[in-house]
């Protein structure tokens, strides 16, 4: 939507030009219904044969200018995620294996004392 909104700014700047200069050149100095039509038809013939290859130019444009961004991405950023991902699921892990040993540990441990056993 963007792309439409600038393409119709600058369309609109050239034909403001273009009717200016249409205007200067005509005898009378005034703008005539044949420049309208002449933008018009301009406008038409530029979203039907223009835009499309300009579009496809600039994202040809952009996928270019991206592609060194995307190289150290894969090859440094990429990496690096992984090697902070395993390290913190191997914490997770050890921290889950201790809690489990602990929980272990402390069921057994739920046991009366030999010596408060005899007295009740």
């Amino acid at each position: 939507m963007r792309c439409f909104f600038r393409d119709i700014a600058v369309f609109a700047a050239a034909a403001v030009l273009v009717c200016g200069f249409a205007a200067g050149a005509s005898a009378g100095g005034l703008a005539r219904w044949y420049m309208s039509a002449a933008v018009l038809l301009g406008a038409a013939s530029w979203q039907w044969a223009v835009q499309p290859a300009v579009h496809r130019a600039a994202a040809a444009l952009a996928e270019l200018a991206c592609r060194p961004l995307r190289l150290v991405h894969k090859m440094l950023v990429r990496p690096a995620q992984m090697r902070l991902q395993a390290a913190q699921s191997r914490r997770r892990a050890c921290r889950k294996a201790k809690k489990s040993a602990k929980i272990k540990k402390s069921a057994e441990k739920r046991l009366q004392k030999p010596s408060k056993v005899l007295y009740n």
